[in-house]
């Protein structure tokens, strides 16, 4: 998150000039190294080479995060967008899902010699220095930077109309655009929320059923993989619909509607009811993040997909850092029933926040405008 938020901006601007292509093999070639040198810091005397690692992952994370909207922009039609979008989330939140999953399983508790947990950490990370090798060779040789055609009116007629991106009047305009910076405040609530809360799960299972780890992992996995299944269905609807601002409110009103109710019923001590809830969290919480993408390049077009991903993103980090901090005093001090407590006025702050929205189509429009000029 530290790392995110100064390089946003000369990502964004590296990702509009070079494209796709250079960005996502910039991204890889970073996630690549991490992993390698990861491989070099399985002992516990080797702290500076693990956060080497974490360096290297961080500054792959800039340039990867912000690749969904751009991408299907640029290689998708007008009816089908919000679904690629969702899609090219999907991926992304699998390996959240993976991390929740993977390491309770294969790093037992009763392991105290170091030896023993060097080998357990060993197991995990080659496999993931091998696979990130092959995903790098794949995108060098395989990914391509565009179509041979433009898959839809809109992006024909931007790239007719492009010219040199004056990025500080882009941001200025985007920072006086009163429905998209209402969007950055009432997607940063939700995400920063969703993040939190993803963060302090083991701590909040734990404080009521102390010893299982691995089931609190499962839980984040099942939250991850309900998400998956939400953008999904989120992003069909928004190609079918076109109903951005209508969707928002119904994701945010049902997430605030199961936050409240998870927060009373958790003192019930039900580990059924963990699952449940953090199921629909899921669907809700985690499906609107490619939404949230794809509706704040609807309302921006024709500016650059990648601006306003990246400052919904960089909106999402600030979010969670300051969440995460507030809901772990809460937590601490108070006891989960507040820190949930704390995530509901959020996400009640979000709903007011999205329903003041004005909600002009602008980029769906435009396809609109050009197929009618077009003769039969």
């Amino acid at each position: 998150m530290v790392i995110f938020l100064p390089l946003v901006l000369p990502v964004m601007i590296l990702m509009d000039k070079k494209g796709l292509r250079i960005t996502l093999i910039i991204g890889a070639v970073l996630n690549c190294l991490g992993s390698w040198v990861q491989c070099a810091s399985f002992a516990p005397d080797r702290y500076i080479v693990i956060m080497a690692c974490q360096t290297f992952y961080a500054f792959g994370q800039v340039f990867v995060l912000s690749l969904p909207s751009f991408i299907a922009g640029v290689w998708f039609g007008a009816g089908e967008v919000g679904l690629a979008c969702a899609m090219g989330v999907f991926g992304n939140q699998l390996g959240i899902a993976l991390g929740f999953i993977i390491p309770p399983m294969m790093m037992t508790n009763d392991c105290k010699d170091e030896v023993d947990i060097s080998f357990e950490l060993s197991v995990i990370g080659w496999p993931m220095a091998v696979i990130n090798t092959i995903l790098l060779i794949i995108i060098i040789f395989v990914f391509q930077e565009k179509p041979e055609h433009f898959p839809s009116v809109a992006q024909l007629t931007k790239n007719q109309n492009k010219c040199k991106t004056e990025y500080g009047k882009s941001l200025k305009k985007l920072f006086n655009d009163l429905p998209f910076v209402l969007l950055l405040l009432g997607y940063g609530l939700i995400t920063g929320a969703y993040f939190a809360m993803s963060t302090l799960m083991n701590e909040m299972v734990l404080e009521h059923f102390p010893g299982e780890e691995v089931d609190a992992g499962w839980m984040g996995a099942l939250m991850v993989f309900a998400g998956m299944v939400g953008s999904v269905i989120l992003g069909a609807i928004l190609d079918r619909t076109h109903r951005y601002k209508e969707v928002s409110l119904v994701v945010f009103v049902l997430s605030f509607l199961f936050l409240v109710g998870y927060t009373f019923l958790i003192q019930l001590e039900k580990m059924w009811i963990q699952f449940l809830f953090f199921t629909l969290l899921g669907v809700t919480m985690t499906g609107y993040l490619p939404a949230g993408f794809d509706f704040g390049a609807e309302i921006t077009y024709p500016e650059p997909e990648a601006i306003s991903s990246s400052l919904l993103n960089a909106s999402t980090q600030i979010f969670s850092i300051i969440l995460t901090n507030i809901a772990s005093l809460l937590l601490q001090n108070y006891g989960d029933f507040f820190s949930n407590s704390f995530f509901s006025i959020c996400l009640l702050v979000g709903i007011l926040v999205m329903a003041c929205i004005k909600c002009e189509l602008k980029r769906t429009n435009a396809d609109k405008e050009c197929s009618d000029t077009k003769p039969n």
